[in-house]
């Protein structure tokens, strides 16, 4: 009775070559699990979205997602984006074309933003606005006849920095939060348009600014202009421009300020400030730039490492392929990362 012949080294290490492929195959896949914690928020995000519909019915869901598009998206804001995209490319930190590859994809998202993001950001609102009502009505302050309603304005905003603040330093320390904002922190090349860089179940966690606005209902609505200026000046620190704003830079957000947040250094939870750096003061968190900084030293920005895809790998930039990639990134758990 024949017997077979004993395995070669030789045909053992090709056995196992042809193997390689299927168990990495295997490997990959079964990494690819979906990520818990982004399914719970994107349920959450549902749910308050259905409440807000219900609540925008009586008035028109129609005509309040034309509101928030004119606030947010508006004549003003995308005169104050194209001027700031000029000053961009005058007085540049960074020499950039104008149609770079991150210019280009950040365009993508400002467009997604505001077909679809906005509308989004409108219904989150109204349905988290109308469960703190409901469930929390001593938030609202009571009613101060005297006082003008300025003062309830400015406070208002002041609470709004600040609950950003704290969402901001949220998105920082709390991995599953994290996961959704790094998509913002992937732009390689910063400009004022990577303000819409974002993955849009970030905005769930940035609803607690509803929270100051509702506390001054009573006294005062708080005027559209001013939360358009504020989206303005929330803006304008991802500027690709050097100003320090001088001695209002210690007030003041600006992007020199702002770029040293997005360094390629890692996971920074250093100059979260969206308008005003009095948080990252009171904080010990705020790290102002060197006023004598060598001006041919540019801080560069990104995530080390790469973490997730982003338009600058590669011979050809593939802006849809990597915006998908980039959205769907967080939902599933894959990507690990070291602070």
């Amino acid at each position: 009775m024949e017997t077979a012949p004993a395995p070669t080294a030789e045909s053992q290490a090709q056995t196992a070559e042809s193997r390689r492929p299927a168990a990495e195959s295997q490997s990959l896949w079964a990494s690819r699990r979906l990520y818990l914690p982004t399914i719970v928020i994107a349920g959450l995000a549902a749910w308050l979205s259905y409440h807000g519909w219900t609540a925008l019915a009586q008035t028109g869901v129609a005509r309040s997602f034309d509101a928030g598009r004119y606030n947010l998206a508006g004549p003003v804001v995308l005169g104050f984006v194209l001027t700031v995209c000029v000053l961009e490319q005058v007085f540049p930190a960074q020499r950039r074309p104008l149609l770079a590859r991150g210019h280009l994809l950040d365009f993508c998202y400002a467009v997604f933003y505001a077909l679809l993001v906005i509308p989004l950001v409108v219904l989150l609102g109204a349905g988290f606005s109308g469960l703190l009502a409901r469930l929390a009505p001593w938030l609202v302050l009571p009613r101060a006849s005297g006082v003008p309603g300025w003062c309830f304005v400015g406070l208002a905003v002041l609470g709004i920095d600040a609950v950003d603040w704290l969402t901001h330093l949220a998105n920082h320390r709390l991995t599953a939060l994290w996961r959704l904002h790094a998509v913002h922190h992937s732009q390689e090349e910063l400009s004022i348009l990577t303000t819409y860089r974002a993955h849009p179940l970030v905005h769930v966690s940035f609803l607690l600014s509803a929270v100051p606005v509702l506390a001054v209902a009573d006294n005062t609505a708080t005027p559209a202009v001013v939360l358009t200026a504020y989206a303005c000046l929330g803006a304008l620190p991802h500027a690709n421009v050097r100003w320090t704003y001088g001695k209002l830079g210690r007030i003041f957000i600006s992007p020199a300020y702002h770029r040293i947040h997005h360094s390629a250094t890692g996971r920074l939870d250093i100059n979260l400030g969206t308008v005003f750096a009095i948080w990252d003061v009171l904080s010990r968190r705020a790290l102002f730039p060197a006023p004598d900084k060598d001006k041919n030293t540019v801080i560069e920005t990104g995530l080390s490492g790469r973490p997730i895809p982003v338009e600058q790998a590669g011979p050809r930039p593939r802006l849809g392929r990597t915006m998908l990639t980039q959205l769907a990134e967080p939902f599933i758990s894959t990507r690990t990362e070291t602070r």
